[in-house]
């Protein structure tokens, strides 16, 4: 006799009740392998609790906020095995106790953040499969298996004060922030930093206050995705560089460390902004100015939605897009950049993409050997059209139907004006990329999309850049007279453009390229990657931004042209001079051994402090060995474009087609020869009575130093992960878990 079969309902119930097994056996398999995930306290937090005694229940002892069964003994919590001296007690808490179990508490605010698989007030319900998958889709996660992956890096490594939960810092019980840098002093019960380790604000402003957002507005988010990662860089190294601080009262601005990438990202600053004004005081004491917030998105502010917009009106957007007029017959190019209250900074270039651009071989280097540029006047290679057709120089619109008006229909001007210009090269891709932008006299430079980074690209290899769009200001602009190094076209004056580089003489070109050496410090972010051409990363684009900021906070009422005629300081500092009222540092700590810092940052790995995955090094490209390196260094990118500005590349942005390297037969491989013995401006001399090479203040992205173990970055950077290095290069010499001993380069 044939069995029954079960009904639909019953068979749907029981795959619910075989999902929520498996998801559950999933998890638990997490916390019993993977103690460093942090599910637990146990041994991770050096103290006695087990996770069985705490789950069960929050209630309340009458000893305090104390679950049942503990006592007030095992509750003295050592909070950082890197300081014993640092304790907290549990009964303290201003957060239900269950809460540091599965959490972590803002002992400032009271509240109970929690990983991703967690929620309620104390984090103890764990979230099952359907609300766990929407909250990963949220997130950016294409499945939970990616969402749950424990490889993922949190920001600054948790500074050894928490463990890496899927990049989620679970911070030890008293210390709590995205990176668990903050805790209480137990004397004022203020906020502090990198308690223990002596931390100090730099002399030099501006100081910087970050607030700490619940983690759904930044910690969950999917950075392993994330193709433009700048304000999680800049958040690491403001705490390595002293320039962030703890009190909101002392501060001169007020960072908002949510990411902007494209309109739907709108709805976390909304959010933000209003979680800031209930909690603290200082967006309502100065109506939102003096607080930032950096967007990376081809189009700037005008990509938030309109009650974001609103919302901001008061405050400062670090974009990469500075428009500032109305071009309405274009898609998108709205007036986004207000010029007397945002910046226009540089886009992030990570290390990976210095190899596919033959960046590592920068004429810039003094150890690079210097060839003459007559390979053409004026170089371009890359996308013409929208939809990255080959152009038709056989009729115009060489795009054809092309509607979105693709750089605002630039390089199809420059394309159709100049295509067959013999002193000219512009083609759709080109193999050798790299060679021609270290041998060419000028390199052309459009818009994208929106905003590009050709400009950036040209000043590293020595390439003068020629900007076209009108209305559009570059990185820095108009405080750094882009003039000075560059040449600026008005869109109109595109079919005379080779005119009007005819008419620049050898001795003005020669003083264009000789001031792009400090312009293209300005341009890269050297002490969170690393040097490039043998800069120290004191000018650097990190720097520089705070330098811009400091400038509109001493002179609000000052048009930002005039900033460089009525501070002195700042007018050094844009010349790659030492400004009077700074005191610059090494940036090289005493009696520097670079080894045995590394060997320390490797025990510290071991011993599972540093919450660090992957394999890559900062950027992506530390995961090859030097050979594979070198030899990718030399390799030419292929026909199409590829990645673009922030990491890799994404829909509707501009991207690079054709790169390959300036690896030349007979080219640079000779400048090896005797470049140990060239002291770069990354290298200070050797003390008095000391011999050997002096010691570098950034490891180097040099060809010419891949395979010397004293400077290259590929023995630096490895292992840093997609997040990079805690704090940023310039700290990868044993202080990447030590933040507040991070080399500084200004006091």
């Amino acid at each position: 006799m044939p069995q029954p079969r079960p009904s639909a309902g019953w068979r749907s119930l029981t795959a619910l009740l075989l999902a929520t097994v498996l998801l559950s056996t999933t998890e638990d398999r997490h916390v019993q392998a993977d103690g460093e995930l942090g599910w637990t306290h146990g041994s991770a937090w050096d103290q006695p609790l087990q996770r069985r005694q705490l789950t069960s229940s929050t209630k309340r002892s009458k000893s305090g906020n104390l679950p049942h069964g503990i006592s007030a003994r095992s509750a003295s919590v050592t909070a950082a095995a890197l300081d014993d001296s640092v304790r907290f007690d549990l009964r303290n808490s201003k957060c239900l106790v269950n809460c540091t179990v599965y959490g972590t508490c803002n002992e400032e605010l009271g509240r109970c953040d929690c990983p991703r698989t967690r929620s309620g007030e104390d984090c103890s319900r764990r979230e099952w499969r359907k609300p766990m998958t929407e909250r990963c889709r949220e997130q950016g996660y294409p499945d939970v298996k990616e969402c749950l992956d424990p490889d993922q890096n949190c920001l600054n490594a948790c500074n050894r004060r928490g463990v890496c939960q899927a990049g989620f810092c679970h911070c030890k019980p008293g210390f709590f922030g995205a990176d668990c840098s903050l805790s209480l002093d137990s004397a004022t019960g203020k906020p502090e930093l990198l308690a223990g380790q002596n931390y100090t604000a730099r002399a030099k402003r501006p100081w910087v206050y970050v607030y700490d957002l619940p983690p759904h507005l930044t910690q969950w988010n999917n950075h392993k995705r994330l193709d433009r990662p700048t304000h999680l860089l800049f958040w690491q190294r403001l705490l390595s560089s002293g320039a962030r601080v703890a009190d909101g009262d002392a501060a001169d601005y007020y960072f908002i460390p949510v990411r902007q990438r494209s309109f739907t990202d709108s709805g976390m600053l909304v959010e933000a902004i209003k979680l800031i004004r209930a909690a603290h005081p200082w967006w309502n004491q100065t109506g939102g100015a003096r607080h930032f917030v950096i967007q990376t998105g081809d189009w700037g502010r005008v990509e938030a939605s309109e009650e974001a917009q609103a919302l901001t009106v008061n405050m400062t957007w670090l974009t990469h897009w500075g428009l500032t007029k109305e071009r309405g017959n274009i898609l998108r190019w709205n007036k986004s950049h207000r010029v007397d209250r945002d910046v226009v900074v540089p886009v992030y270039i990570s290390p990976g993409h210095y190899v596919k651009f033959a960046m590592v071989r920068s004429p810039l280097h003094p150890a690079i050997k210097k060839r003459a540029r007559n390979a053409t006047q004026l170089f371009f290679a890359g996308r013409i059209c929208l939809d990255q057709r080959k152009p038709d120089n056989r009729s115009w619109p060489t795009c054809g139907d092309d509607k979105d008006y693709y750089s605002g229909k630039i390089r199809e001007k420059v394309f159709v004006a100049h295509w067959n210009r013999s002193s000219f090269r512009v083609v759709r891709s080109e193999p050798k990329y790299g060679y021609f932008m270290s041998r060419s006299s000028y390199c052309l430079a459009p818009p994208g999309a929106g905003h590009g980074q050709r400009q950036i690209q040209s000043l590293f290899m020595g390439c003068v850049p020629v900007t076209i769009g009108d209305g559009i200001l570059e990185p820095f602009e108009p405080a750094l007279s882009w003039s000075d190094f560059g040449v600026r076209v008005a869109e109109d004056d595109i079919p005379r453009l080779h005119q009007i580089l005819e008419a620049i003489g050898p001795e003005e070109l020669a003083q264009k390229q000789e001031r792009m050496r400090c312009a293209a410090q300005h341009m890269l972010y050297s002490s969170i990657t690393g040097a490039l051409f043998g800069e120290d990363g004191r000018f650097d684009a990190f720097e520089t931004t705070l330098e811009v900021l400091r400038v509109m906070r001493q002179h609000p009422d000052a048009p930002p042209e005039s900033y460089r005629a009525i501070d002195k300081d700042f007018d050094a500092f844009m010349d790659c001079r030492d400004p009077p009222g700074f005191k610059w540092l090494s940036g090289i700590p005493e009696e520097s051994n670079p080894w045995a810092d590394l060997e320390a940052d490797a025990a510290a790995s071991s011993n599972g402090g540093a919450g660090v995955g992957g394999t890559g090094g900062a950027g992506g490209d530390g995961s090859k060995d030097a050979g594979a390196e070198s030899k990718g260094a030399g390799a030419g990118a292929g026909g199409e474009e590829g990645g673009e500005q922030d990491g890799e590349g994404h829909d509707g942005e501009d991207e690079h087609g054709g790169e390959g390297d300036s690896h030349e037969p007979g080219g640079e491989e000779g400048a090896g020869k005797g470049a140990s013995t060239v002291a770069s401006s990354s290298a200070l001399a050797p003390p008095p009575g000391k011999s050997g090479p002096p010691p570098l203040v950034l490891c180097s992205h040099c060809a010419v130093d891949l395979r010397r173990h004293d400077r290259s970055c590929y023995y630096f950077l490895r292992g840093a992960g997609h997040m990079g290095v805690p704090g940023g290069a310039i700290c990868a010499r044993g202080h990447r878990y030590r933040l507040a001993q991070c080399p500084r380069l200004w006091g």
